[in-house]
């Protein structure tokens, strides 16, 4: 399963990854590359500041959605993760990429 810069808008983001996870064939795996939460305070502050202005603009998307915390709710294991700042505004681009089973 691929997920890409998805799960900021999904209204029950954990429900989503369960059904990704039920569906998920033995030994699959799922692929990710999200935005979300920053690891710095600072970023994070403005993430917050900023989501409830941002959602109806960007079609409900949650700048500080804490996508680890997430995957692993939705009964996946993460067995790699990387994690950097793209181009652009810190609070909307902070991603995370990896995968899980």
């Amino acid at each position: 399963i691929v997920c890409t810069f998805t799960l900021c808008t999904i209204p029950d983001a954990i429900a989503a990854l369960r059904e990704m996870r039920r569906v998920l064939k033995p030994g699959g795996r799922l692929l990710f590359c999200e935005h979300g939460l920053a690891p710095d305070l600072p970023v994070v502050r403005w993430q917050k500041r900023l989501t409830p202005l941002w959602k109806p603009l960007a079609g409900g998307c949650h700048l500080d959605r804490d996508i680890p915390a997430l995957i692993g709710a939705g009964g996946f294991h993460i067995r790699e993760l990387s994690t950097g700042y793209l181009k652009g505004p810190r609070p909307m681009t902070h991603v995370y990429r990896g995968w899980a089973d």
